[in-house]
């Protein structure tokens, strides 16, 4: 036994439900009612979960690469900072506030090209491989193996 239900929809909604309900072999009622069951159904529930968890797992992935990666730099950045000060002679005051005055000018010269390389989003790769020109004489032919 079915019972009625009596709903008030807003314009664009009862439009769509009027749409599909005018189609053969439909009513507004199996419309309304096959709605309400997807609405209720624990499967499709568990069926958005699903892709929700999967999406999660995808994005903490991606996040521990990042994480292991920024520990390969901190270690590598750690590594240069322990050779640079076992190969490097001790000096004197006046002698690090010397080369500290030479090394200004160019550590702001090197930063800054840093910030232009990152700043164009360009890709080294992508335009080492742009600016490669290869001609035929660059590859093997089938002849030249056989030879």
């Amino acid at each position: 036994m079915k019972h009625r239900l009596i709903a008030y929809v807003g314009g664009e909604l009862h439009s769509k439900v009027v749409a599909a309900g005018s189609k053969p072999g439909q009513s507004q009622s199996a419309v309304i009612e096959m709605a309400l069951k997807a609405y209720f159904s624990l499967a499709l529930d568990h069926a958005r979960e699903s892709g929700m968890i999967r999406r999660q797992d995808d994005i903490l992935r991606a996040l521990a690469r990042i994480e292991r990666d920024q520990q390969a730099h901190m270690e590598m950045t750690d590594l240069v900072a322990w050779y640079e000060l076992l190969f490097s002679p001790p000096m004197t005051d006046e002698q690090i506030h010397a080369a500290i005055a030479a090394t200004k000018k160019r550590h702001a010269q090197f930063r800054k090209a840093v910030q232009d390389r990152l700043g164009s989003g360009r890709r080294l790769l992508g335009e080492a491989l742009a600016d490669a020109v290869f001609s035929e004489d660059d590859f093997v032919s089938m002849q030249d193996t056989r030879q």
